[in-house]
């Protein structure tokens, strides 16, 4: 369902007349991603601003709640998983609405563009064959209106830290911006490999809604890292995701620096973003004749 809603999101987004000067800067820019000099670098950002916003209004146009929806869903959810696992199961956990709301938020952001990326380029085919723009945008695009999108709900996530009567800590001021970095650097990496790859296997997009699926229930979001016995603690190291939920939640709930943890969330962002734009530079000269 969440593949579909993509899809006629980036198919309406290819048929929406662009504004002239958007246009203009799409035919400016190069074909390659090469280093470009400050006036492309302006370009760049200005189409990238534009196609984020564009996206976003897309999305939300003749909603009556429009950008509440952005709050809404995590926050929908999150209330359910804590009926069911906090009330019905009694899952036991100090602060459980805290401890879901501070690993559903952040898995929300990165959930929705990884998804969303998996039909960027097939969904804009048009754009790709008319227009001459770096073609990185796309995917970025969608990076950062989910980024957005993440950045509205933190308000709600403040109400629950106030409720559950969690003060501010110093270490906010450190922690959260590197924790917010690397899960920028991670999904952007992401959804650079999957775009491209699900350019030329296009089942890759219904994989990902799978993978996506069980990579939640094996996240620790749920449930605490401990909680998970020694003989299945290799699913949580093999988990790109795992490290990073649990230094969100120890920072949000407690002022705990990742310590230890901070290594593999790196290796992970550091890795899927040199994999992610090497395959993404080897297949770009393609798109136009693949979509």
């Amino acid at each position: 369902m969440a593949a579909g809603r993509a899809i006629r999101n980036s198919a309406t987004l290819s048929r929406v007349p662009f504004p002239r000067h958007t246009l203009n800067l799409m035919s400016a820019a190069p074909v390659a991603m090469r280093p470009p000099g400050s006036r492309s670098l302006l370009n760049s950002w200005q189409l990238l601003r534009a196609l984020t916003t564009r996206d976003l209004r897309l999305r939300y146009q003749e909603s009556v709640f429009g950008w509440a929806w952005s709050m809404l869903n995590p926050l929908s959810y999150g209330l359910v998983l804590y009926f069911a696992f906090g009330v019905i199961l009694n899952a036991g956990f100090k602060d459980y609405p805290l401890f879901l709301m501070a690993g559903v938020f952040p898995w929300f952001w990165f959930q929705g563009a990884v998804q969303q990326s998996t039909t960027v380029f097939v969904g804009n085919a048009g754009l790709l064959k008319k227009v001459r723009f770096p073609r990185l945008i796309l995917p970025l695009s969608i990076v950062f209106g989910n980024t957005l999108q993440f950045l509205l709900t933190v308000p709600v996530l403040v109400v629950f830290i106030v409720a559950s009567h969690k003060g501010p800590h110093w270490s906010w001021l450190v922690t959260l911006p590197m924790l917010f970095t690397i899960q920028v650097v991670l999904t952007v990496g992401v959804c650079a490999l999957l775009s491209s790859l699900t350019v030329f296997f296009r089942d890759l997009q219904h994989i990902t809604e799978v993978i996506l699926n069980l990579l939640f229930y094996a996240t620790p979001i749920l449930y605490d890292i401990e909680r998970i016995p020694e003989r299945y603690r290799w699913v949580a190291t093999i988990n790109p995701y795992a490290a990073l939920a649990e230094g969100w939640r120890g920072a949000i709930m407690s002022g705990h620096w990742p310590g230890e943890q901070i290594i593999p969330c790196l290796l992970w962002a550091a890795g899927f973003l040199v994999l992610g734009l090497f395959v993404f530079r080897r297949l770009e000269d393609s798109f136009a004749d693949a979509v």
